[in-house]
């Protein structure tokens, strides 16, 4: 063995991540749709001659052979997702089924032109690609690589994969994490809620004179998860509290009202068209009084806010006045943010839920909405008040199976392993930290309690927005971390 792959440069390292990076970018991925790109993980391992296979759920398990000596030694599974949550700018021509992501690269970035980048968890996926064609340039026993689908919508992959790729292996790292430097234990369970109501339209009474569009807009949006503690504004509220103004005005008739792209993006859009009695100068000032705020509430962290008027056409059709009233008291009801702080550390959220997304078409509303806690009790409690909410309003309600919590392992053998290597390649200690997001290790440590989890990544931020970036300067150290990692279980077990 000449170079290894800890004597490497960062540069070297770098450019080789980011070839991989570069093709899964190339490759349309949302959630649900990743056949295409589970054939070009399946054609990676096939062509380097390794042992692979897609299941029915089109997750990818590709199997490494130990080094020559290490083939006695403890498995361990390098894991990822594939699909990616495709956001656009305003503005931007986007369709997340068929255009590939333009990566635009700076000396400390990689974004994309108008839309996310995908690095959760693409940058993952990558590295490992990386460590699989560079695995003769370290030590380490059995791998396993595993790519599953529909993270960020159902987990469905993590759901149903087979748990013999689970049951042998001591060690796991998932490679979904968001910050170089910390190293996650544990994370929340959610569930998803969707409501919806048939709903009737009727001609707009010409009593109705002031006819609007009115969009909010120019936020950050974010993950619900990871940012639902930031102060970010969620869209669809302020919406509703629109409408709300409007109506203790005057009478109002809603056209439609839309908003939101992921159940786990905070909104940082919606649109509501209106007809009112209520005059074109009052509405304005209405909507303008909102905007100030609310840019004065959320100075710190989305002073962006924007709230635009413009006159349009009257609307054909609007919503009857019923259907109208139980939407506004369905999305006033339901709780969206921040919902609980965690008693033993108050800086941690404990419970909270994102209103993510509204959609009305000729016959129905719909209504999505995710729920998140680092307590399974607290999300069952979370179901049973979004069910009473549902009745009140007469919505039809569905929930997910709810995915369960990660709970910190105090015995991991694994962690302490990666707190000294850590340290020894980066000078300082890693923070050890449980996160107030989903991760897919909830589903791995239930098909086998005795797999030895953690979860660590590069930095990137601003995920799932159109102002995602990837920190490059954390993507060789991570890479060499991985690899000082397998290493010292080859050695040490």
């Amino acid at each position: 063995m000449n170079e290894t792959i800890l004597t490497q440069t960062d540069e070297k390292i770098l450019d080789g991540v980011l070839e991989n990076f570069a093709e899964l970018a190339k490759i349309p991925r949302p959630s649900k749709h990743e056949a295409q790109v589970g054939k070009f993980l399946q054609n990676f391992f096939v062509k380097r001659g390794l042992e692979v296979v897609r299941d029915k759920f089109n997750n990818v398990i590709a199997e490494i052979p130990a080094s020559p000596g290490k083939e006695n030694f403890p498995l361990t599974i390098l894991q990822a997702h594939m699909d990616m949550v495709c956001v656009a700018r305003d503005g931007v021509n986007f369709n997340p089924l068929k255009d590939p992501i333009k990566l635009i690269r700076d000396e400390k970035f990689l974004s994309a032109d108008g839309t996310s980048l995908g690095a959760d968890d693409g940058i993952g996926i990558a590295e490992i690609l990386y460590l699989v064609d560079n695995r003769d340039a370290f030590t380490h026993g059995k791998i396993r690589a595993i790519f599953t689908v529909d993270e960020e919508q159902g987990m469905s992959g993590a759901r149903g994969a087979d748990e013999k790729f689970f049951a042998d292996a001591d060690f796991m790292i998932n490679c979904d994490s968001e910050n170089f430097g910390e190293i996650v234990v544990g994370c929340a369970g959610a569930v998803h809620a969707t409501f919806s109501r048939e709903v009737h339209y009727v001609r707009p009474d010409t009593k109705l004179y002031t006819n609007m569009a009115i969009t909010v807009g120019n936020l950050r949006g974010g993950h619900s998860g990871e940012e639902i503690s930031c102060g970010r504004i969620n869209a669809l509220k302020v919406a509703v509290q629109i409408l709300r103004q409007i109506t203790r005005h005057g009478k109002i008739r809603l056209s439609s009202l839309t908003g939101g792209k992921a159940f786990n993006a905070i909104p940082n859009r919606a649109e509501i068209v209106v007809s009112t009695d209520v005059p074109a100068a009052d509405v304005e000032k209405i909507c303008a009084d909102i905007e100030g705020g609310l840019q004065k509430i959320y100075a710190a962290t989305d002073s962006k806010i924007k709230i635009e008027t413009r006159i349009i056409p009257r609307p054909q059709k609007v919503l009857h006045a019923k259907d109208c009233e139980y939407l506004m008291n369905l999305m006033t009801l339901i709780h969206s943010g921040v919902y609980v702080m965690s008693p033993e550390n108050s800086s941690e959220v404990l419970a909270s839920a994102n209103l993510g997304i509204v959609d009305m078409d000729d016959n129905s509303v719909t209504v999505k909405l995710l729920a998140r806690a680092n307590a399974d009790e607290l999300v069952f409690e979370f179901t049973e008040v979004l069910e009473q909410a549902a009745k009140l309003c007469l919505f039809d309600y569905e929930f997910s199976t709810p995915t369960p919590a990660w709970h910190f392992n105090t015995n991991s053998k694994l962690l302490k392993l990666a707190e000294k290597i850590f340290a020894q390649q980066n000078g300082h200690a890693p923070e050890v930290k449980t996160i107030h997001a989903g991760l897919e290790t909830s589903f791995f440590a239930k098909k086998n309690p005795e797999l030895d989890i953690i979860s660590i990544g590069t930095t990137n931020e601003n995920i799932h927005t159109p102002n995602e970036r990837l920190h490059l300067n954390t993507v060789a150290p991570h890479v060499k971390f991985i690899a000082g990692l397998l290493e010292k279980i080859s050695d040490e077990n």
